[in-house]
């Protein structure tokens, strides 16, 4: 009987120390969503619309940005260089982009996110109250 107790709390105090290694408590002192949170900073809600390179969208600058580089879809966001600084890597639902441009009606908390395509600009639409994150260098 006594056998059967210690061996029951020798497995509960083996999947107490299994659970701090997971979560990284044991070593660090901290949980991993701190650890995350050490790692982006959080901008606020931002309005999403999209653009490509096409002479509406772009008023004939094409797809260079203002950094000079090409935009490239799946990288490139126009900001408001006042809100978010150029080349600032920026997480948006998950994704990962680049501020490579600015745009003229971009202003405040508005995100414009480059298209290879109109068609895919129509499709993307607008989106408002997206968290925006800025990733930590």
């Amino acid at each position: 009987m006594k056998f059967l107790k210690i061996a029951a709390k020798k497995k509960l105090l083996l999947l107490a120390m299994m659970a701090a290694v997971v979560t990284g408590a044991l070593f660090t002192g901290s949980s991993s969503t701190e650890a995350k949170a050490k790692k982006v900073q959080y901008l606020g809600k931002y309005k999403l619309t999209a653009y490509c390179g096409c002479r509406k969208c772009s008023g004939g600058y094409g797809n260079k940005t203002a950094t000079g580089r090409r935009a490239k879809q799946g990288r490139t966001i126009a900001v408001d260089k006042r809100k978010i600084k150029l080349g600032s890597k920026v997480k948006i639902k998950g994704k990962t982009y680049v501020a490579e441009d600015v745009g003229g009606g971009v202003k405040g908390k508005h995100i414009d996110v480059y298209f290879k395509s109109h068609k895919k600009v129509k499709q993307f639409g607008r989106k408002n109250n997206v968290k925006v994150y800025k990733i930590k260098k």
